[in-house]
């Protein structure tokens, strides 16, 4: 009996120390997913645009007689719009152009004309579609010349405007923009020139 015991004493002890010393079951650490960073997509709107305008320009001289007159116009267009969310869109806009208005005061041969003008805008748009309706607000500069100093000098004014531009490419769009300008005391004459331009445009966005 005593043997009996004995040899199931060391039976059991033969077993524990080989499991003891049996290979080791190594678990390891589940893998997370990192998800990758989100990069921000910019906006076609958003940015800097370079392009050029050609048009149509009509005024109103008032030299103490009223005289209309029209012209063609086009220039040069450069700005910058920054995003402010929900497709809302502001920015400053440099607009010159080249025009050849000359009116003649049939009483007394006097001759008046404008040949160009500057604006700075600032421009506010939202999304329409697949472009932007904006609006416009600024200030205009303009030389005018006449005979000798009645209508010749240099005028400011300010300058409002609607426009809408359409999407056409990858960096292109194609507009039309409407502009109002006022222009007071123009020379020693005083005269007045309320002046109208409307323009096709193209524009490379960056």
């Amino acid at each position: 009996m005593f043997r009996t015991l004995a040899l199931a004493l060391a039976g059991t002890t033969f077993a524990s120390a080989a499991l003891a010393g049996g290979p080791v079951v190594v678990t390891s650490d589940p893998v997370v997913a990192v998800p990758a960073p989100v990069v921000p997509v910019q906006s076609f709107w958003e940015g800097a645009y370079v392009g050029g305008q050609l048009g149509y320009a009509f005024g109103d001289f008032d030299l103490g007689g009223s005289f209309d007159e029209d012209s063609v116009i086009g220039g040069l267009t450069a700005g910058y719009l920054f995003n402010l969310g929900n497709g809302w869109y502001l920015g400053p806009e440099f607009q010159y152009d080249w025009a050849d208005m000359t009116i003649r005061d049939p009483g007394t041969g006097q001759t008046a004309s404008f040949d160009k003008i500057a604006r700075l805008k600032v421009v506010a748009g939202t999304e329409v579609g697949n472009g932007l309706l904006y609006g416009s607000l600024g200030y205009a500069y303009a030389d005018f010349n006449g005979v000798g100093t009645f209508f010749n000098g240099s005028a400011n004014s300010y300058v409002a405007g609607l426009g809408y531009d359409w999407r056409v490419g990858e960096n292109w769009t194609l507009g039309a923009e409407y502009m109002f300008h006022s222009f007071d005391n123009v020379g020693n004459g005083g005269g007045d020139v309320d002046f109208n331009t409307i323009h096709m445009k193209a524009t490379y966005r960056f």
